[in-house]
C-alpha cells in the first residue's frame, strides 16, 4: 500500500540528496517521445505529446472510470538507458503531500510506461483540485538524478465518487470518530480444579477397604495357616528384604493418601518412581526366601 510522504522530508528532497554526486556531471537523465493518453468507457481515446523541455500546457482531467497512460523513452544524456530508479511523482504543492508510482521499463531500451486511475490515488490527493505530475529518474554513476515536470492533473469527481471518497477519508484517518479508545475487559475463565468426591463416598470406600483387610487376616490365620513363629527365621534369612518390602508397601499407600489429599499427579508419579523399584527388588528377595522355606516343608 503506497503511503503519502510528509512535506518535511519529501520524495523530491530525498531523491535529489540520495542520487546527487560531488563529481562533475557528464550528462543528465531525461526522456523524449512522451505521450499522455486518457481512455475509458464512453471516452474517445486521444493522446497529447510532451517532452522533458515541453510539458503539457493544459491540465489533464481524469474521471472516476478513466485511465491515464503515460509512455516515454528514457535516456542518459543522448543514449537510451534503463535507470536504477524511475518514478511518476504525483504531488500537491499547496499541502506538500505527494506519492509516487514506479515506471514499467522494457529491457534496456528505455521504453517506459505507467498507468494511473482514481483507485491508485490516496484519498487526500484525490480530493485536491490540482495535482502536479513529474518524472523522477536516477541511477548509479556520475550522472545526477533528474525530476522533470510533465504537467498537471485534475481529478474529476462525480456524486458517487465523492461519497466513496469521504468514506475512505474517514477510514484512513478516523475523522469524526474515536480512533483510540479503551477496549472491553477480557475475562479469562479457567477450568476449575478437580474436586474430591463427597466425604460419604470416601468413607464408604474406606470402610470397604478396612473390612477387606480384616477379612483377609481372619481368613489368613485359621484357613491359610499363617504362622508368626517363622518370623525370626524369615528375618534371619533375609534381614533387609522383609522389612524393606513391608516399609515400601506402607510408603506407597502413604503416597496414594497424599495424592488424594494434597499432591498432584506429577508429585505422585515422582515419588512412586523412587519407591516402586525398591518394592520390586526387596519383594522379589523376600518372596524368594518364603519359597525356599516352603520347599523345605516349613509352613
Amino acid at each position: 500500500m503506497r503511503s503519502i510522504i510528509s512535506a518535511d522530508m519529501s520524495l523530491k528532497t530525498f531523491f535529489v540528496l540520495s542520487l546527487s554526486t560531488l563529481a562533475a556531471a557528464t550528462g543528465t537523465w531525461t526522456f523524449e517521445d512522451g505521450k499522455a493518453t486518457i481512455s475509458g468507457k464512453g471516452v474517445a481515446e486521444g493522446s497529447r505529446s510532451f517532452s522533458a523541455t515541453k510539458p503539457i500546457v493544459e491540465s489533464l482531467t481524469l474521471a472516476p472510470r478513466e485511465t491515464l497512460k503515460l509512455t516515454f523513452s528514457l535516456k542518459e544524456d543522448s543514449k537510451a538507458a534503463r535507470p536504477h530508479q524511475a518514478f511518476l511523482l504525483v504531488s500537491e504543492e499547496a499541502s506538500g503531500l505527494e506519492t509516487f508510482y514506479p515506471l514499467t521499463i522494457k529491457g534496456e531500451s528505455g521504453k517506459a510506461k505507467v498507468e494511473l486511475t482514481h483507485k491508485d490515488l490516496p484519498a487526500h490527493l484525490l480530493a485536491s483540485p490540482k495535482l502536479s505530475l513529474s518524472i523522477a529518474l536516477g541511477s548509479f554513476g556520475s550522472t545526477p538524478g533528474s525530476i522533470l515536470p510533465i504537467g498537471n492533473l485534475i481529478p474529476a469527481l462525480d456524486a458517487a465518487a465523492l461519497g466513496l471518497l469521504e468514506k475512505q477519508k474517514l477510514k484512513d484517518l478516523g475523522e469524526g470518530a474515536i480512533v483510540y479508545k479503551a477496549k472491553k475487559e477480557i475475562s479469562h475463565i479457567f477450568r476449575a480444579d478437580p474436586q474430591n468426591p463427597p466425604k460419604i463416598i470416601t468413607l464408604v470406600f474406606l470402610a470397604s477397604v478396612i473390612a477387606s483387610l480384616v477379612g483377609l487376616f481372619v481368613v489368613w490365620f485359621p484357613i491359610l495357616g499363617a504362622n508368626f513363629s517363622h518370623l525370626p527365621k524369615a528375618l534371619g534369612a533375609a534381614p533387609v528384604s522383609h522389612p524393606l518390602f513391608f516399609a515400601s508397601l506402607v510408603t506407597l499407600e502413604g503416597i496414594f493418601f497424599l495424592y488424594y489429599t494434597q499432591w498432584n499427579l506429577f508429585q505422585t508419579l515422582g515419588a512412586s518412581l523412587i519407591v516402586a523399584p525398591i518394592a520390586l527388588f526387596s519383594g522379589s528377595r523376600a518372596l524368594r526366601e518364603v519359597r525356599a522355606r516352603r520347599e523345605r516343608g516349613q509352613r
